[in-house]
């Protein structure tokens, strides 16, 4: 939950003098939105566009990660709200893996596992859930 609240705030906290408009904030995942006029980037490439609620990215697939880019060939922008174009696994919880992710049997069914017996997803966390 921490993660969805931090991507909704400057890294340097909000101040009296600058809209929420113009904020500069950093996505789940690392990119960075450049709001105001400005681009979603990762490093120096332009992933997207900032909305009101959201961004608008071309999703892609992280280097060195079972992760997927696009599906399907659907290469458009899509909204995925906080996260970077190329979110992949679990973000703020150390010790949680995804060890099943639905595409083989049991298709759909997602899996979450964790090194400690017990693992609590608080109110106010975040998923991307993306399908076919």
């Amino acid at each position: 939950m921490m993660e969805v609240e931090d991507a909704q705030v400057p890294k340097t906290g909000p101040d009296r003098g600058t809209s929420q408009n113009a904020w500069t904030t950093t996505q789940i995942g690392g990119d960075v939105v450049y709001r105001g006029g400005g681009p979603v980037a990762n490093g120096l490439r332009v992933v997207g566009a900032p909305t009101t609620y959201g961004v608008l990215v071309r999703v892609a697939s992280k280097r060195g990660t079972k992760c997927r880019g696009d599906l399907g060939g659907n290469d458009l922008p899509q909204a995925l709200w906080l996260f970077s174009a190329d979110a992949c696994g679990t973000y703020g919880f150390a010790d949680l893996t995804i060890a099943h992710a639905g595409r083989s049997h049991p298709v759909g069914q997602i899996t979450l596992a964790s090194e400690k017996r017990n693992f609590d997803v608080r109110s106010g966390s975040g998923l991307l859930l993306r399908v076919k």
